[in-house]
């Protein structure tokens, strides 16, 4: 099944929406040589894969990278000055690809995508994406949303945790009002970020809050598996002992938590405790214990608040090599990695 939009009104206005040269002031690439680009594509965004000329022949344009780490959201503006197919592997992190230029037709298993006016994509996290045919001169804005910043987010607008991964819709509409209002989100960011003085550039709370509307308005905009209760707005019953766990764990995750000590304080039995963690969570008391001290190491490294050490032990990590592999797994880069980004982020 392909998905595709013909050029109309309300298409033909997405680029106003994100504004002209969008992240100019971020050029890091102007390269005729692809292994060059890929390489800066794959630094910026942990995007690794496969890259191929369609037409090796011809004298290529230079292809032009543009982007900008943040602390939640990583924005990368792609333009090829030849025809390319792409093979992209699967990351820890959520996609979305609006056109600006051009179009890119993209693969998602059995349904294509066909990105360019009117028509967006989303990738959910731990997929692959295979784009067959990348338009010479068409510019695309990537946008990398790290996994844990759209979980939390979600799990905010509904009341509860969210079982990971969320499953977005392929296709996001732009020419619907919802669609027309995440540009207009993105738009104000992207605008902000271009100036320098702006409060984006001064005050990390200031650009962090707008990443968090360019996250939630997404959720709202976009289909995904928990749509119903983000515009319900009404969390599910039967998961009062679950609750329980999770604000104990929230108020102290670096506390040495056995299953016994939170199915004490969750009221039940640590076999029901289990189950009521599984059915709603999708994990292990545990393991959910173990996510949250992922995220507050992690948002500490974003800080750069101390050494990875002394964050592992502030967090109740007693095994620093168990700590690293987890790490990675779940944000698809090691902790000193994480540490050097967040003091490259424009404050």
């Amino acid at each position: 099944m392909t998905l595709t939009y013909d050029v109309g009104r309300e298409a033909a206005a997405v680029p106003d929406r994100l504004g002209a040269d969008t992240l100019s002031a971020f050029e890091l690439c102007r390269d005729t040589d692809l292994a060059v680009v890929a390489r800066t594509l794959d630094d910026v965004s942990a995007c690794s894969g496969s890259w191929e000329l369609l037409s090796p022949g011809a004298e290529p344009e230079p292809s032009v990278v543009r982007a900008v780490e943040l602390t939640h959201l990583t924005l990368c503006s792609v333009q090829f000055g030849t025809e390319v197919r792409i093979v992209i592997d699967p990351i820890q992190a959520y996609h979305v690809t609006v056109p600006i230029t051009g179009q890119v037709l993209c693969h998602f298993g059995s349904r294509d995508v066909t990105v360019g006016p009117g028509l967006a994509s989303a990738v959910t996290t731990g997929n692959p994406a295979f784009m067959p045919h990348w338009s010479a001169g068409a510019e695309v804005l990537c946008i990398k949303i790290r996994q844990d910043a759209l979980e939390s987010e979600l799990a905010a607008m509904i009341g509860r945790p969210v079982r990971p991964p969320v499953r977005l819709g392929i296709g996001l509409d732009l020419t619907t009002p919802a669609g027309q209002s995440w540009l207009s989100v993105l738009g104000l960011l992207l605008h902000d970020l271009a100036t320098p003085d702006s409060l984006s550039r001064t005050s990390k709370h200031h650009r962090e809050q707008l990443e968090r509307l360019v996250i939630s308005t997404l959720l709202r905009a976009q289909s995904h598996d928990y749509s119903g209760d983000v515009w319900s707005g009404q969390a599910p019953a039967r998961w009062s002992s679950v609750k329980r766990a999770v604000e104990a764990i929230g108020d102290a995750p670096e506390l040495a938590w056995t299953l016994t000590w939170l199915a004490e304080v969750a009221g039940v039995s640590g076999r029901r405790l289990q189950q009521g963690f599984h059915a709603q969570l999708g994990m292990s008391p545990m393991k959910y214990l173990q996510n949250v001290r992922l995220e507050r190491v992690h948002r500490d490294l974003l800080n750069d608040a101390g050494p990875v050490g002394d964050l592992c032990t502030r967090w109740g990590f007693t095994h620093l090599g168990r700590f690293a592999g987890a790490y990675r797994e779940r944000y698809g880069e090691p902790p000193s990695q994480t540490r050097r980004r967040s003091r490259s982020i424009p404050v």
